[in-house]
């Protein structure tokens, strides 16, 4: 179910993106008011239809996209596109159009996040304590070193794989910094040495 979940939130993505960099925005907004099924014949009432229907039928699928367990976005999607009619604040259609289309492209984040959660899972294992990261930086480096080495003898280890193995060591090091910052990630001693009373 996942793996579906994925190729069909890719398809849609893929998708856009080709209606994006064809057609702009408007081919966006025009393939979405094709799919929601406005079929009127006279245009003054499609543009009426359009006005209604259209972000209520985009809102409806960015909730079908969500998934059940966001099925509380609905609602709060309803009362963002309702406006506040009661204080005189009533969003045109075009509005309404540009938040829903908003609310199936988050939508389709929040799936392609579900999807790809568990892939996350082994990375933060590696990079929640320094010594697992310094012994993949390590080895990598040293396959690097025994490569070079390798193809250019025992006069290799000393002329040529220092730079190379110390570019590649940095980037790896600097790689995995920026990753525990973008993931959130603690290091473990740093949270032992916090959590020790003095």
């Amino acid at each position: 179910m996942p793996l579906l979940a994925l190729l069909v939130a890719a398809t849609v993505v893929g998708f856009e993106q080709l209606l994006h960099d064809q057609f702009g925005p408007l081919g966006v907004i025009g393939f979405l008011l094709i799919t929601i099924g406005l079929k009127a014949k006279n245009v003054t009432v499609d543009s009426a239809l359009t006005s209604m229907r259209a972000p209520r039928g985009t809102m409806g699928l960015a909730s079908l996209i969500a998934g059940r367990r966001r099925a509380h976005l609905r609602e709060e999607w309803a009362a963002v596109l309702a406006g506040d009619p009661e204080n005189g604040r009533v969003l045109t259609a075009i509005a309404q159009l540009r938040l829903a289309s908003g609310f199936l492209l988050a939508s389709v984040r929040m799936r392609l996040h579900d999807v790809s959660a568990p892939l996350w899972v082994p990375v933060d294992w590696l990079l929640s304590v320094e010594s697992r990261s310094n012994t993949v930086i390590a080895v990598l480096v040293g396959m690097q070193a025994v490569y070079i080495a390798g193809d250019g003898g025992p006069g290799a280890l000393v002329a040529e794989v220092w730079e190379p193995c110390g570019i590649f060591g940095g980037a790896l090091y600097m790689l995995f910094r920026w990753l525990r910052g973008v993931r959130g990630i603690e290091l473990a001693a740093a949270r032992s040495e916090e959590s020790t009373p003095e």
